[in-house]
């Protein structure tokens, strides 16, 4: 261990850094050696699931997400012999707080068991710890130390550097204790820390790497458990392997005692998304007088491009094109905009001089961009540029309809897996389903939507919620719902309006989603050029009744509302929400969410929702906390799925009776943003692609 401190000390002076290495996964699912985490983060926007067994000791499920470049969220869930077969769930972050370079290591800070989850039972929370990591790479070598606290620090070779504020700083965790002190109000508490470290070496072999690691875990609470228990050897030696892509395969010897095996399935969306490979439209010569396409024609092959275009209309010098949907998520919302204008220029009459492209989504106008023909036929030829053709573009707000209206009718699919890891009585809850999605809009502003659920198989009748029925149950009667292979998702009516520059409005009523019926009223406001909006969500929902979802009881209302505020960082890849307010069981709180968007269409959202429940009329097991991370594919029709959609893999708390929010089916900030001046200006270096 002096060693690899002496290393990691002059490194920053010797090293000859190379590219980025290969982070491999650890037996807990996260990024890390073997047992112990390193500095190292995923690739953005990645998410990993998999299986690890430590011998006879450990069984961990884990599903890990990096919905930021800094930030890392593993959700798992452990099991091992101990009291009534119970499993441990945990809450595994990890924030980088600096990145390697040549002035020095990466450096995290992190936790396991974060929000100290499970029982107040002896050992429970016994994977509870805390740390410090830094990882400095040298060649093809990279080397890890790390400071642990809780199970992290076990070893305890030093003392707790935090003693001197005294208080839980100098308190034993002792695993053992009923109730046992974890989650915030035990971080980097302890009377002793340990020194923990290893190396990681990437072989020749693409994609094979060797780890050796010293541990600071000395496995306390088995030993309490346990007499005979021996934790073994503080070293263990393994090897990870990525054949491809998306396996990442483990192996090793662990304490000299245990062998451990792992499987996990990694999805990376600048490796694995699939991109739309569609070459822009070329520009040709301006057409010659008389000879140019009817608008309706230039409509037409728009469509038949991939360009979701509703109506084209030509006058004077200017030729429109609106495109509804836009920022379908396929490419950047500049990249569509700009293969409209392209097109709009290879097509439009020789007069025309100023291409607009309106964008907009469900009848609602988005931004107008308008842009000089000449300025775009120099920058395709290479004589221009994307700066030029910025300094002379117009945005504006819509300020008309796009001539005559075609009802449109959408049919999609949605494929879902729910992965639930916070239990504890079951190391995992699964439920997938199919949605099949109808979608009409018969008249301007009006939509219509309708959706059939094929429930393919759950485990949700494991879910602990169902320990202590509540009195008034939100969602931990979920297993009532899921009974039916069959069932209708929601059917309902909304009216979209934007009654003033910036605002738009919606006023639904319906079966809205599984569980509730309602009526409700949503507004937005977002200035044009601004990244940030502001919406007020309010509805009125009554639970619908399991066995017959047709009939609701009038007598069980709820009230339900949340005020949001939205952030659109520089870029348009992430969207940051606030949302406070009351949730359908009447506990009040607020949700924080992180929204992510990445070519091809994926999208990674996370979010945590904190209220003042549970009370005496809910479930004591459902919690204060709900969360979940999910990450959302696209998939075009083709012959084993003729229609399109989406393909989504989530981890979240299900059954949940606190922090619950309605599904609302057409919520206005999906809606309208995605198509406004921020998406358009945030990725306008991707115009010409």
């Amino acid at each position: 261990m002096r060693r690899l401190i002496f290393l990691l000390g002059i490194l920053p002076a010797a090293s000859a850094l190379a590219e980025e290495p290969t982070a491999s996964l650890s037996d807990w699912g996260g990024i890390g050696l073997l047992q112990m985490p390193n500095a190292r983060m995923a690739p953005d926007g990645s998410m990993s699931g998999g299986l690890a067994a430590l011998g006879t000791l450990h069984r961990h499920v884990a599903i890990s997400a990096q919905p930021l470049p800094w930030f890392e969220l593993t959700a798992r869930n452990s099991a091992y012999p101990g009291y009534f077969g119970l499993s441990e769930p945990g809450l595994d972050l990890k924030v980088r707080l600096r990145r390697e370079d040549e002035a020095g290591p990466a450096l995290v800070v992190g936790g396991r068991d974060v929000t100290g989850s499970g029982l107040d039972l002896p050992g429970k929370g016994r994977f509870a710890g805390e740390y410090l990591a830094l990882s400095r790479r040298w060649r093809d070598f990279d080397l890890t130390l790390g400071f642990g606290w809780g199970a992290f620090g076990e070893a305890g070779q030093l003392r707790n550097p935090l003693r001197v504020l005294g208080g839980r700083f100098k308190r034993d965790r002792d695993p053992s204790a009923v109730p046992t002190v974890r989650g915030p109000k035990a971080w980097f508490g302890g009377e002793r820390i340990a020194l923990f470290g290893g190396v990681e070496w990437h072989t020749p072999l693409d994609g094979l790497s060797l780890k050796l690691e010293s541990s600071g875990d000395r496995f306390r609470a088995q030993r309490q458990d346990e007499p005979g228990f021996e934790p073994g050897s503080r070293y263990s030696l393994g090897l990870s392997w990525r054949p491809v892509s998306w396996i990442d395969l483990g192996a090793a010897y662990e304490q000299r005692r245990r062998v451990m095996l792992r499987l996990s399935i990694r999805y990376d969306p600048a490796v694995d998304a699939d991109l739309p490979n569609r070459p822009p439209p070329a520009i040709g010569p301006r057409p010659a007088p008389g000879v140019a396409l009817s608008p309706d024609a230039v409509r037409i092959v728009a469509r038949s491009r991939g360009l979701p275009a509703r109506a084209v209309a030509i006058g004077g010098d200017t030729a429109t094109l609106w495109l509804d949907p836009a920022g379908t998520g396929r490419q950047p919302l500049a990249r569509e905009a700009g293969d409209a204008a392209r097109l709009l220029a290879d097509l439009a009459p020789a007069q025309v001089e100023r291409l607009r492209v309106v964008t907009g989504a469900g009848g609602l106008e988005g931004a107008s961009m308008t842009l000089l023909r000449r300025d775009l036929e120099r920058a395709v030829i290479g004589r221009g540029s994307i700066e030029e053709i910025w300094r002379t573009a117009e945005f504006t707000s819509p300020a008309a309809h796009p001539p005559g209206w075609r009802p449109r009718l959408d049919l999609s699919t949605r494929l879902v897996a729910a992965f639930d890891l916070a239990e504890l009585g079951s190391p995992l809850v699964e439920r997938t389903y199919t949605d099949l999605l109808l979608q009409a809009e018969p008249l301007r502003g009006l939509v219509a939507g309708a959706g059939l659920r094929v429930n393919a198989g759950d485990t949700v009748s494991l879910l602990d919620t169902n320990a202590l029925p509540p009195g008034r149950p939100v969602r931990s009667d979920l297993p009532r719902y899921t009974r039916r292979r069959l069932s209708p998702d929601h059917l309902y009516a909304a009216w979209l309006a934007s009654p003033a520059t910036g605002v738009t409005t919606r006023l639904s009523a319906g079966y809205l989603e599984e569980m509730y019926a309602g009526i409700g009223m949503e507004a937005l406001y977002q200035p044009q050029a601004a990244r940030w909006a502001m919406g007020l969500d309010v509805n009125r929902a009554w639970k619908r009744r399991p066995d017959d979802l047709f009939r609701i009881d009038p007598a069980d209302g709820h009230a339900t509302g949340q005020a949001s505020l939205y952030w659109e960082a520089p870029g348009a890849g992430t969207t940051t929400a606030l949302r406070l307010g009351r949730y359908l069981g009447g506990d009040w709180g607020g949700t924080l969410e992180v929204m992510r968007r990445f070519d091809g269409g994926i999208g990674l959202s996370a979010h945590g929702t904190w209220t003042e429940a549970p009370d005496r009329t809910r479930s004591r097991f459902g919690g204060r906390l709900d969360w979940g991370v999910s990450l959302v594919v696209p998939i075009a029709a083709s012959a084993w799925m003729p229609v399109g959609g989406t393909v989504e893999t989530a981890v979240r708390t299900l059954g949940r009776d606190a922090g619950q929010r309605l599904s609302q089916p057409l919520p206005l900030y999906d809606l309208r943003v995605p198509g406004g001046y921020g998406r358009l200006a945030g990725t306008w270096r991707r115009l010409l692609e």
